[in-house]
């Protein structure tokens, strides 16, 4: 079987570390480690994760004695990871029990050496949640990407989602020594896949969304600094002077530095602005007029975001026939691993987080179908699964914990 090496940063993460290692160990593809660098945490991370150790061999923690950021930290998981493929994760999201499975199979038949699915946003904050990241792409197939596309993402008026935010399943052989910058603390994935698909080539993306991304207080309220945004731009400067590239990526990697350096200007003006420096302010201000409207921009979206709303009762079903007495969610039976989809499974998955996020739900899942999707739901009150006789204990997928199995019979 095929191991896969689950690679985790931590830092502070004790509220959603618990479950994001449930998320893992409950694979249906069971080969696999995974590797936890805590980077001194201060909180009870640790603790949780010693708990995890003691009873799962394939849980191993690496503990740093000091903070050295996630960079650093991701890669000393990686100088420790046995597997023939490789998944990065975050402490603080989940991914779908069937994952793993599914993006080895599909990378296996597509004979690609990365690949990624979608990603759903979740969140208690209404303006979190609701969507996923390659939803307006409309994908019903799996769908190739190369450095050029991961480039170009990252510049606005490509209107295409930044697939920088991608969690990619990666062969072991591909990377062939390649780690993280060590000196970058934002961005340092977008700058890893680039350098890994200007070696290794197209990277498969599938439309399930099935890495569940939480948008949280501290995520939602991140902001750069001149400092990362300077390392980010050193770095994409050392990218062009270091590789020899077609003229179309060469352009791409050029307007990427532009647009870096007018956002290291902006954020220069936002700490000139807080600092009360007033003349730095304007001389900014007189170098690039157009951080005026930026400064706009950024205040109309801290405006914009709410606090969790006090959740409504709502009762839903989600299976593939419609009409009853409560609200129906119709859903499709996934296709095997690669296959096409009848209609973008992005949309569906989209409008479970949202009402997840509106709503304390009470769901009830109909069928192996209902099941898959079931783990899609980010947060319920109730849940139930309705299985026919002789589904149970054919199905692959776990039930949910707290999940209520009702058999029906014919």
């Amino acid at each position: 079987m095929t191991k896969v090496s689950v690679i985790m940063a931590n830092y502070q993460g004790e509220a959603y570390i618990e479950a994001a290692i449930a998320s893992v160990m409950r694979q249906t593809h069971a080969d696999l480690e995974l590797l936890i660098t805590d980077d001194a945490s201060p909180d009870g991370s640790v603790a949780v994760i010693r708990a995890w150790t003691a009873r799962d061999e394939r849980v191993v923690l690496l503990e740093n004695e000091t903070n050295v950021g996630v960079s650093a930290a991701r890669n000393r998981a990686l100088d420790q990871a046995s597997g023939d493929w490789i998944a990065i994760m975050d402490s603080d999201d989940l991914i779908h029990p069937d994952r793993l499975r599914r993006l080895l199979v599909a990378a296996r038949q597509a004979g690609v050496s990365m690949v990624a699915d979608d990603m759903l946003f979740f969140s208690e904050f209404p303006d979190g949640a609701g969507r996923t990241l390659l939803q307006s792409l409309g994908l019903k197939s799996p769908h190739r990407i190369g450095a050029a596309d991961l480039i170009a993402s990252e510049d606005p008026a490509q209107n295409q989602p930044p697939f920088g935010y991608l969690k990619m399943l990666i062969a072991r052989d591909a990377l062939n020594g390649l780690r993280y910058d060590e000196t970058l603390e934002i961005a340092e994935d977008f700058d890893f896949y680039t350098r890994l698909m200007l070696q290794r080539g197209d990277c498969l993306l599938l439309p399930e969304p099935m890495y569940l991304y939480r948008r949280h207080s501290a995520s939602l309220s991140y902001r750069l600094s001149t400092r990362a945004l300077g390392r980010m731009l050193a770095a994409q400067e050392r990218m062009v002077a270091q590789q020899t590239v077609a003229a179309d990526l060469a352009d791409a990697l050029r307007r990427r530095i532009g647009a870096l350096s007018g956002a290291l200007e902006y954020q220069g003006l936002v700490e000139s602005l807080k600092a009360r420096r007033k003349v730095d302010a304007i001389r900014r201000l007189l170098r690039r007029p157009r951080s005026v409207i930026d400064l706009f921009t950024s205040l109309s979206e801290r405006l914009r975001r709410r606090r969790p709303a006090a959740r409504s009762p709502l009762e839903i079903r989600i299976r593939a026939a419609t009409g009853g007495p409560c609200e129906d969610v119709r859903l499709e039976q996934p296709p095997s691993p690669g296959l096409e989809w009848a209609s973008p499974p992005a949309s569906v998955a989209a409008k479970l987080s949202d009402l997840a996020a509106a709503h304390r739900l009470t769901v009830t899942a109909q069928g192996l179908a209902g099941l898959w999707w079931l783990w899609l739901v980010p947060s319920w009150s109730e849940a139930r699964v309705e299985l026919a006789a002789e589904e149970i204990g054919t199905q692959d997928l776990p039930l949910p914990a707290g999940a209520e199995l009702i058999p029906q019979h014919r």
